[in-house]
Formats: structure tokens, C-alpha cells, sequence
């Protein structure tokens, strides 16, 4: 029986590439940022790097990786689509939760005064939380139920010919 790819798993490989894609800029801004400050540091005289801040943008740019492998493996239905999808689903928790420890704008969230914030900074405040913690949490939640359906675990079976 030859494996058919529907029109929702065609859907969710191409937002897949885009999520792993958006995933991977976020990386390499965070690691730009990361960069910038150790920069910033040896030029004052302190020689310290920013270890989470460096291994979080690496966790970030292996995440969109996987994100865009998964994504292009679900185009031609390969069967490790299925385990690489959920996996990219689980480091986009875990890189959510790890946000809210680790973006700074995030991390002091508690300490601000809603009302005494301006404008701009609001609006930077919401884009923030919308990239690291709202997108990766809605969309791999949507991941864990698309892989959990009974079609797709099949059409994604091992041992059958695409």
C-alpha cells in the first residue's frame, strides 16, 4: 500500500521549515548578542564568557535544525519524520521554559511595573515573549497531537515503501 501525504501533513512539514527557520534566526541573534557582550567584556578587562547565554543560542540553532530536517524529512514521509518532529516539539518546551530563565527582557518580567512601562518597551516586552515562550509552546503542542493521531503515526510507519 503506498503511503499518501495529506494536505494537513503537508501543512504542518512547510510550517515545520518556517518554525525551524524563525528558531534558527532567533539562535543566531542570541548568539550575536552573546558575542557582542563577550566582546564587551574582554574589552573592559574581564575575561568571562557567557556560558548559558552561548549554549542557549547553540540549543536554539540544534532545535531549528531539527525543525528543518523534520520538516523536509515529512515532505517525502520518511519514517524518522515522526520521531524528529516530536523531538523538535520537545526542545521547543524545553527552550521556552529555558527562555524565561535566560532572555533577559523575559527573566525580569516580575520586577517590572506594567504601568510604568513605556510604550516601546512594551511592544518589545510582547514581541519577545511571543518569539521564545508563545510560538515554540503553541506549535509543539500542535505537534504532539498531529504525531498522536492514529493516520499519522501510520503514515509515517517504518518498514513500508513511501
Amino acid at each position: 500500500m503506498e503511503k499518501q501525504r495529506t494536505s494537513g501533513m503537508t501543512t504542518i512539514a512547510v510550517i515545520n521549515i518556517v518554525v525551524g527557520v524563525i528558531v534558527i534566526l532567533s539562535g543566531l541573534f542570541q548568539l550575536l548578542g552573546a558575542l557582542a557582550l563577550m566582546l564587551e567584556l574582554f574589552r573592559m578587562g574581564v575575561f568571562e564568557l557567557p556560558a548559558i547565554r552561548l549554549l542557549f543560542s547553540f540549543l536554539l540553532l540544534a532545535t531549528g535544525i531539527v525543525g528543518l530536517i523534520a520538516g523536509i524529512g515529512m515532505l517525502s514521509l520518511r519514517p524518522s519524520a515522526r520521531e524528529l518532529s516530536l523531538v523538535f516539539a520537545g526542545l521547543l518546551i524545553f527552550s521556552a521554559v529555558l527562555s524565561c530563565f535566560t532572555i533577559p527582557i523575559i527573566a525580569s518580567i516580575e520586577t517590572y511595573d506594567l504601568g510604568a512601562i513605556s510604550a516601546g518597551g512594551l511592544a518589545r516586552l510582547i514581541i519577545f515573549c511571543v518569539i521564545y515562550v508563545v510560538l515554540p509552546m503553541s506549535y509543539a503542542l500542535l505537534l504532539l497531537v498531529a504525531f498522536g493521531r492514529s493516520a499519522w503515526k501510520s503514515a509515517f510507519a517504518k518498514g513500508e515503501a513511501a
